[in-house]
């Protein structure tokens, strides 16, 4: 999976790279049955975003993450923990009601600057 659907935005503003509302899903809109893979998969997709800017998800500062229901979250904390340990970044939990896809469960968003 490490491909997210098209619903995601890209933007630079100086050295500051910002990832927006990545899900899980494939290419051709496929959810992993699992929201662990599912989140696992949009940081994957961050991640060769970020890549494409010289950043990793080591650079992240920010991660907002837009899920449905908060009791879910830890599905997909465990997956966030390991991904963006070394950053240490602020976190920002969103309660949503409804996704660009229908199925989708989560979107991850992220901001990432260079280190100083």
């Amino acid at each position: 999976m490490g491909t997210s659907s098209s619903h995601h935005t890209v933007t630079r503003h100086g050295d500051e790279v910002t990832c927006a509302d990545f899900s899980g899903f494939s290419a051709t809109d496929e959810r992993p049955d699992r929201l662990a893979d599912e989140c696992q998969a949009a940081l994957s997709a961050i991640s060769v975003a970020l890549a494409d800017h010289g950043l990793t998800l080591d650079h992240t500062r920010h991660v907002a993450a837009m899920i449905r229901e908060g009791q879910t979250f830890a599905q997909c904390q465990a997956a966030l923990n390991d991904a963006l340990a070394a950053a240490k970044p602020a976190l920002t939990l969103r309660i949503v009601q409804r996704f660009p896809l229908p199925e989708q469960r989560i979107a991850l968003s992220l901001t990432a600057t260079p280190h100083n």
